[in-house]
């Protein structure tokens, strides 16, 4: 999983703080050091469980449960000002819940995870199906550290294959590039997504990277949205889908503020 070979180094904060100058490390190092709290944990890495009800296609397995557990920091923690991805989001689970009800629309399918953070979905997708395969994919540098760690603790032994990380930088060269060296140039049936929209600029790369990775032979994008203080409405987002060439539905509603959107080739 350390296939660290080629990668950039990149954090989201270099786009999420547009008006901000990024610190050099040296300079992060100081900061910390002048800053330094003696109450602070010592141990901020924190472990999230989940549980989920097994579908019924191996329903006689681990008394009827998928436990997934992951590794990450709190949403709080300092970590995460430089990498959103290393914690946990609220669609995310939101979308878990989507999922699991939507069991048959993932099975025997090859799925792909956008900005996978700590791997919650997309490693649910590769729990909760007996066939297909699934990869998880991040271009934050930090946040790929913790999916890869996460993707070897929770993978079914006898479906080690099934399951792969990789760095992905949105873009349509990047991506075309990404699906040359990891799929063999074979676009995938399904694309997921949680909690991935924060900056005006991600878009269109979201969607050159959608338009280049997702099948047209009955390929959707499954993505949930959730209603935060960033400078970008879901309107706009629908909007850009629409001039990329996609359609929308909305398939789940939470009262909170969360969307789960499905988007298919028009």
């Amino acid at each position: 999983m350390a296939e660290t070979e080629d990668e950039i180094v990149w954090t989201d904060d270099m786009i999420r703080w547009d008006d901000v100058k990024p610190k050099s490390k040296d300079e992060s190092d100081e900061e910390e050091e002048a800053m330094f709290n003696p109450f602070k944990d010592p141990d901020p890495i924190k472990t999230f469980t989940y549980r989920f009800p097994r579908p019924i296609l191996h329903k006689d397995k681990d008394g009827g449960f998928i436990e997934v557990q992951l590794q990450g920091y709190l949403s709080d923690a300092d970590e995460v000002w430089q990498s959103t991805g290393v914690t946990l989001w609220r669609a995310a689970t939101f979308l878990c819940e989507f999922m699991m009800k939507n069991v048959d629309l993932f099975q025997n399918k090859s799925s792909l995870e956008l900005g996978a953070g700590l791997g919650l979905n997309g490693i649910l997708a590769h729990l909760m199906t007996s066939e297909g395969s699934t990869c998880l994919t991040d271009g934050d540098t930090d946040a790929l550290i913790h999916l890869r760690e996460n993707v070897k603790m929770n993978r079914v032994k006898e479906r080690i294959d099934d399951i792969t990380c990789h760095q992905l930088l949105w873009g349509s060269e990047t991506s075309e590039k990404f699906l040359e060296k990891n799929s063999r140039g074979q676009k995938f049936d399904i694309l997921l997504a949680s909690d991935i929209i924060y900056v005006k600029s991600i878009i269109a790369p979201l969607w050159e990277t959608v338009q280049t990775l997702l099948t047209k032979k009955n390929g959707i994008f499954v993505m949930a949205f959730a209603k935060r203080r960033v400078p970008v409405s879901i309107e706009f987002v629908l909007q850009s889908a629409e001039e990329a060439g996609f359609t929308h539905e909305l398939v789940s509603e939470h009262h909170e503020g969360i969307w789960v959107y499905l988007f298919r080739w028009k």
